[in-house]
């Protein structure tokens, strides 16, 4: 994949901080592959889409309500 190099920076830079940042780039990354599972198949059943769909949605909720708070 041939991206820009201030985006390939800015990736690697993620991925290299704390713990906290790869949780945040993964749950980015699973929400965005739920969503794109569920735009793009053309799904007979019902089940596989919703799951999906409140996978996308559990996954970011979740870790919103753990998120750090800032102390400034």
């Amino acid at each position: 994949m041939c991206l820009r190099k201030g985006v390939q920076l800015n990736i690697r830079s993620l991925v290299r901080r704390g713990r906290w940042a790869r949780i945040v780039l993964g749950r980015a990354a699973l929400t965005t592959l739920c969503a794109l599972l569920t735009s793009q198949i053309p799904w007979t059943g019902r089940s596989v889409p919703e799951f999906l769909f409140w996978t996308g949605v559990v996954v970011p909720l979740s870790t919103m309500v753990y998120d750090p708070r800032k102390t400034r």
